[in-house]
C-alpha cells in the first residue's frame, strides 16, 4: 500500500497524468494477481519501477516549480488555524458573560420592569404632546392648501387630524374647538370640492370652448381650436396654453382618460397650477370626497344637478352669442325669403352657431363625466364602499333632455297642438300618391269631427316642453337657476347681461339667438343628426334602434313641421293659381335677369318653381324626408298641370259644344301634330338653331319648297270653304296669353328636368348623406318627376303649334272670301287693296305686336316664317273662284299682294320670293291663251298644270270671245306642251 500511495502525491496536482498513472497501477496490480509465472511478474515488476522512477522525476520537477505556491498555503493555513482558536476561545468567554448577565438581570427584574414602563408611559405623553401641538395648527394648514387648491393633501391632513381627535386625543377637553372648527371646515371643504368638481364638468372648458369659438367665428371646431391654441394672445398666459392642449386632447381622444384607471393619485405641491391638468384634478377631488366619506353623497348631488348645469350651459352660450352678434338694425331691409328657406339667412346661421357651440361643450362636459365615472370606480374599488354610481348613458339622457328642452323653445312646440287640431292631421299622413287630394283647387274641405280629448296627446311632442321643464323643476332646476349661477358661474350673470331667463320671473321670457319657429328644424337638422349619431355609437344602439332625441326630432317633423309644411305649400299653390287665372306676368327685371330668360313668364310659374326650389333646399335640409318632398313636388306638379290645361282649353274651347278653334283641333290632331314636328324648321328650332342659321345651310329656294308643302297641306284641308270667325281666336290678347303660357312652360318644364336629372337615384349601397349634398330618392320619384316635365313641355309645344296654325288660319279667314265675294272686272283703274286684305295686313301687325315682346325671336320666326308660300298658294289657288277679271281687277289683286308683301317683309325682314311669283302669275293673265301656251314653249314652266289650267279658265270665263271649244283646245295645247317639257327637263 506504501508504494501504490507514494506515486499518487505528485498526480494531484498534475492537469492529466493523475489519471493516467492511476489506470497503469490498477492494470499492473490486476496483471500480478493475474499472472501465473515469475517471469511476468518480474516484466510486471520492471515496467512498475520504470514509471516509479518517471512518476519521482515528475513530481520533483512540480514540487521544484510550485515551491512558492506550496509555502504561502502552509502560511494561510496556519493564520486561519490561529484565529479559529482566538475565535473559540473569545465565544467560550462571551459564553460565560451572558451567563452571568443571567444570573444578575433575574436579580433585578422587578426593577428594571418598573423602569421600562416608566419610559414607555413618558415616551406615549411626549407623543400625544406632539400630536396635540400639529392638531392645533391643522386649522391654518388646512386653509393654507385650500387657498393653493392642494386638495388631496388638505383632506389627508383633515382626515388624519379628525381620526387622531375620536382615538388618541378624545379625552382631551382642551381640542374640542379644535374639533368643532375641524369638523365645520371638513363641511366647507366637502361643498368646495363639490363646487370644483361641478366647475370642471361644466365650467372651465365650456368656457374656453365659448372663447375659443369667439375667436375662429364660428369656424369647424377642430380647426378653431387649433389655431387659437397656437395664438398666445387668445386668452394671455402660458397656463392658458396648457388648457388650451388639455381641451384638444380631450375632444380628439376621449378615450385617453381610461389610462388613470388604477393609477396611484397623487399631488405635487412644488408650486405648479394644479388645475392644469383637469382629468387629474378631477381624479384628486374624488379621491379627496373618498376620503371625507362624502362619495355617496357626492355621486347623488352630481345626478341631481347634471340636468340644471346643462341648462346652465346652454343658457350661457345663449347669452354669450347674443351679444357678440347684436341684433340687426331695425331699418335693414326686411327678406323675401320664405320661414323655411333659411340657409343663408342672420337667424339661421346664429342658430347653427348655438347648437355647434352647445355641441362642443356637451361632447367637452360627456368626456370629463367619464374621466369622472372612471376616478369614482377606482376610489369605490380602493375604499370598499357601497355606492351606486350613475353610468354614461345617464349622461346622455340628460344631455338628450337639456337638448329637447333647448329645441322645444326654438321650434315653438307651444303651437303644435293648435295647429294639430286646426287641421285635419290624416292629410299629411297619407301616401304619397294620395296627397294630391290635399292640393286639389276649389275644392271645399269636408268637415271633420275631432274628439276634444286625446290620451296620445299627453306628454308627446306637443306638451315636451313643459314636461321637461317640470322634470327639471323637480330636481331643482329652472326655478333655481339663478342660484345655480351665482354659486357655480358667477361670471355667468355679467357675461348674459339683463337678458331674460336668468330668474323665475322672467322665466317665460327666456332669451333665444332667433325667433321660435317650426321652420327652424331645417336649419338644425343635420347638425342633430350627426350628434345624433354620435349619441347611438356612444350608447351602442343596435341597428334600427334610436335614441330619444331622434325619435323626439323626428316625431315633430312628422305631427308639425311636415303638416304645417304642406298647408303653407297648399296656400302658395291657390296664390298661384289665382295669379294663373288673372295672368299676372312677371315684370322684375332684376328677377328676369337674375334667371336668366329675356321674355316675361308668368307669375304663378315663378311662383310654382319657388315652391319647388324650396322642397328642393328641404332635400338637403331634411335628407330623411327626401323621398316626401319630391312626392309633394310631383303633387304640386300635377295640380299646377292641371290648372295650366284648364286655362289652355279656357282659351281653345269655348264653353258651347258645337264650336271649336280649328287651330287647337288640328294641334291635338296626331297626324298633322307629327306632321308639322317632322319639318325641318320645327326640329331647328327644338335644337335652338335660328332660321338665319337655316338660311345660311339652305338657299331660299329650298326653305320656300319646304314652306310650300306646307302651305299644300293646309290649302287642300281649309281651301275649300270659308272659316267661321268663332273657329279662329281673333282676339289678340288671347294669342298673348297662349304666348306667355308657352314661354312660361317651355322655361319650367326644362328647369324641372334640370331637378329631376340632379336628383340622384337611391341605390343599395348608398351610404351616409352628406350635410349639403343632395340625398338619393326613388327612381319612381325621378320618373314621376321626368313625366311631369315632359307634360309641361308638350302643353308648351301644343301652344306654339296653335299659334303657328292660328296665324294661318288668320290668312284662310282673311283671304278666302276675297276671292268668292271680290269683284275683279270693275271699270275704274284702282290699286287700293282690298278691305279684307287690310283687315289680314292689320291683323298680322296686331299679332306680330303681340307676339314680339312675348315670344323669343326664334319663335316669332317659326310662327311667321312660311306665311308667303301660305298666302301665295291661297291667292293662286282662289282664281277658280273668281267668275270673271279684266285688267283693272288684275291690277287690284297684284296690289293686294304688293300690300301683304310689304307688311310680312315688315315682320320677317326678308323678302317673300313665294308672293313675288304670285304676282308674276296674276300678271300672266294680261296674256291671252296662245301667248302663255307660247311662253311656256319658250321660257318654261313656272308654275304647275293646275295653275295654267285654272288660269285658262279663268281667261275663258273672262272673255266672251272665247268658246269652250277654244279652252278645250287651249288645255289640249297645254298638255301637249307641259308633256314635251316634262320629256326636256
Amino acid at each position: 500500500m506504501a508504494d501504490t500511495g507514494t506515486p499518487q502525491r505528485p498526480a494531484r496536482t498534475g492537469k492529466q497524468q493523475p489519471k493516467e498513472t492511476s489506470g497503469l497501477l490498477m492494470t499492473v496490480i490486476r496483471t500480478l494477481s493475474a499472472s501465473e509465472s515469475n517471469e511476468q511478474r518480474d516484466r510486471e515488476k520492471g515496467r512498475l519501477e520504470r514509471e516509479y522512477r518517471k512518476s519521482d522525476k515528475r513530481l520533483d520537477e512540480l514540487i521544484t516549480k510550485n515551491d512558492q505556491a506550496l509555502k504561502d498555503v502552509m502560511q494561510i493555513f496556519g493564520d486561519v488555524s490561529g484565529r479559529l482558536a482566538e475565535s473559540r476561545r473569545r465565544i467560550r468567554t462571551i459564553k460565560d458573560n451572558l451567563a452571568a448577565c443571567k444570573r444578575l438581570l433575574h436579580c433585578k427584574r422587578d426593577e428594571l420592569k418598573e423602569r421600562w414602563l416608566e419610559g414607555v408611559e413618558h415616551k406615549h405623553v411626549m407623543l400625544l404632546l406632539e400630536q396635540i401641538d400639529e392638531v392645533r395648527d391643522v386649522g391654518e394648514r388646512v386653509g393654507g392648501y385650500v387657498g393653493k387648491k392642494h386638495y388631496l393633501h388638505a383632506t389627508q391632513l383633515l382626515v388624519t387630524s379628525l381620526a387622531r381627535l375620536r382615538t388618541d386625543l378624545k379625552m382631551v377637553e382642551a381640542l374640542k374647538d379644535v374639533n368643532t372648527d375641524l369638523h365645520a371646515r371638513k363641511e366647507r371643504l366637502h361643498d368646495t370640492l363639490i363646487e370644483e368638481l361641478h366647475k370642471h364638468l361644466y365650467q372651465r372648458w365650456t368656457r374656453e370652448v365659448l372663447a375659443l369659438r369667439r375667436q375662429g367665428s364660428g369656424r369647424d371646431s377642430a380647426t378653431t381650436l387649433t389655431r387659437a391654441g397656437s395664438d398666445r394672445t387668445s386668452l394671455g398666459t402660458g397656463k392658458s396654453d396648457k388648457a388650451r392642449k388639455n381641451l384638444l386632447e380631450m375632444m380628439t381622444s376621449p378615450n385617453r382618460m381610461r389610462g388613470g384607471e388604477g393609477a396611484v393619485v397623487e399631488e405635487d405641491v412644488s408650486g405648479g397650477d394644479p388645475e392644469a391638468d383637469s382629468q387629474h384634478f378631477m381624479a384628486i377631488i374624488v379621491e379627496c370626497l373618498a376620503l371625507l366619506g362624502k362619495l355617496p353623497d357626492a355621486v347623488e348631488t352630481i345626478k341631481r344637478r347634471m340636468q340644471k348645469e346643462l341648462g346652465i350651459i346652454i343658457h350661457r352660450t345663449t347669452q354669450q352669442i347674443t351679444e357678440y352678434h347684436p341684433t340687426a338694425p331695425p331699418d335693414d331691409p326686411p327678406t323675401a325669403v320664405p320661414a323655411y328657406l333659411k340657409a343663408d339667412s342672420r337667424e339661421a346661421k346664429l342658430l347653427q352657431e348655438l347648437l355647434q357651440v352647445v355641441f362642443e361643450q356637451l361632447r367637452l362636459v360627456v368626456a370629463a363625466h367619464q374621466s369622472v365615472l372612471v376616478s369614482l370606480r377606482t376610489s369605490v374599488d380602493k375604499h370598499a364602499i357601497e355606492v351606486h354610481l350613475y353610468s354614461m348613458p345617464d349622461v346622455w339622457s340628460k344631455v338628450q333632455a337639456a337638448l329637447q328642452v333647448m329645441l322645444s323653445e326654438y321650434l315653438d312646440l307651444s303651437q303644435l297642438g293648435t295647429t294639430s287640431q286646426q287641421q285635419a292631421p290624416a292629410a299629411f299622413t297619407e301616401a304619397a300618391t294620395d296627397l294630391s287630394s290635399f292640393f286639389t283647387k276649389k275644392r271645399p274641405p269636408r268637415s271633420k269631427a275631432y274628439s276634444l280629448f286625446k290620451f296620445e296627446g299627453s306628454y308627446h311632442a306637443m306638451t315636451m316642453n313643459t314636461y321637461l321643464m317640470e322634470q327639471a323643476a323637480g330636481q331643482g332646476g329652472i326655478d333655481a337657476l339663478d342660484l345655480g349661477l351665482s354659486v357655480t358661474d358667477g361670471n355667468a350673470a355679467s357675461s348674459g347681461g339683463g337678458s331674460g331667463g336668468g330668474s323665475s320671473k322672467n322665466r317665460g321670457e327666456r332669451t333665444l339667438v332667433c325667433p321660435a319657429s317650426p321652420h327652424n328644424i331645417t336649419a338644425i337638422f343635420n347638425p342633430l343628426q350627426v350628434f345624433v349619431r354620435e349619441i347611438e355609437e356612444a350608447l351602442g344602439c343596435s341597428p334600427g334602434t334610436h335614441c330619444t332625441l331622434y325619435v323626439f326630432i323626428t316625431d315633430y317633423i312628422k305631427d308639425a313641421f311636415l303638416a304645417q309644411l304642406h298647408i303653407e305649400t297648399a296656400a302658395r299653390l291657390e296664390q298661384a293659381t289665382k295669379a294663373l287665372d288673372q295672368w299676372h306676368t312677371c315684370k322684375d327685371l332684376n328677377q328676369l335677369r337674375a334667371l336668366k330668360v329675356s321674355r316675361p313668364l308668368l307669375q304663378s310659374s315663378l311662383s310654382v318653381w319657388e315652391t319647388l326650389e324650396e322642397l328642393r333646399w328641404l332635400l338637403c335640409a331634411l335628407p330623411l324626408y327626401a323621398d316626401h318632398f319630391v312626392s309633394m313636388m310631383c303633387n304640386t306638379l300635377m295640380n299646377y298641370r292641371e290648372t295650366c290645361q284648364a286655362a289652355y282649353r279656357g282659351i281653345t274651347q269655348p264653353d258651347s259644344e258645337d264650336k271649336r278653334i280649328i287651330s287647337a283641333t288640328w294641334a291635338k290632331d296626331e297626324d298633322i301634330s307629327r306632321f308639322l314636328r317632322d319639318l325641318p324648321n320645327w326640329r331647328a328650332l327644338q335644337a335652338g338653331v335660328t332660321s338665319a342659321s337655316i338660311e345660311g345651310d339652305e338657299n331660299p329656294e329650298e326653305v320656300g319648297e319646304r314652306n310650300r308643302k306646307e302651305a299644300e297641306i293646309l290649302t287642300g284641308n281649309l281651301g275649300d270653304q270659308l272659316i267661321p270667325p268663332h273657329e279662329i281666336l281673333a282676339d289678340p290678347a288671347q294669342l298673348r296669353t297662349l304666348a306667355h303660357l308657352q314661354e312660361s312652360l317651355e322655361w319650367f318644364g326644362g328647369r324641372i328636368m334640370g331637378l329631376a336629372e340632379a336628383l340622384p337615384v337611391k341605390s343599395t349601397s348608398s351610404g351616409l348623406v352628406v350635410s349639403g349634398e343632395v340625398p338619393p330618392v326613388s327612381d319612381a320619384s325621378v320618373q314621376t318627376l321626368t313625366s311631369l316635365a315632359k307634360d309641361f313641355e308638350e302643353l308648351a309645344h301644343t301652344c306654339l303649334l296653335v299659334l303657328h296654325l292660328e296665324v294661318r288660319l288668320h290668312c284662310f279667314f282673311y283671304l278666302l272670301p276675297v276671292a268668292r265675294g271680290g269683284v275683279f272686272v270693275s271699270g275704274l283703274d284702282s290699286q287700293e287693296p282690298d278691305p279684307q286684305v287690310l283687315k289680314l295686313i292689320k291683323d298680322l301687325a296686331t299679332i306680330d305686336d303681340a307676339l314680339t315682346n312675348t315670344l323669343q325671336p326664334r319663335k316669332c320666326k317659326y310662327i311667321f316664317e312660311g306665311l308667303g308660300p301660305l298666302i301665295a298658294n291661297i291667292l293662286m289657288t282662289s282664281v277658280v273662284y273668281i267668275r270673271r277679271i279684266n285688267e283693272n281687277g288684275i291690277k287690284k289683286m297684284c296690289g293686294n299682294i304688293f300690300s301683304i308683301q310689304q307688311q310680312l317683309t315688315n315682320i320677317t325682314m326678308t323678302r317673300e320670293l313665294a308672293l313675288d311669283q304670285a304676282r308674276q302669275y296674276y300678271e300672266m293673265l294680261y296674256h291671252t291663251p296662245d301667248e302663255i301656251l307660247n311662253g311656256i314653249m319658250n321660257q318654261g314652266k313656272q308654275f304647275s298644270e293646275l295653275e295654267y289650267i285654272n288660269a285658262l279658265q279663268l281667261l275663258n270665263r273672262s272673255s266672251p270671245s272665247l268658246t269652250q271649244d277654244a279652252l278645250q283646245i287651249s288645255l289640249q295645247r297645254l298638255s301637249e306642251i307641259l308633256g314635251d317639257v316634262g320629256v326636256t327637263v
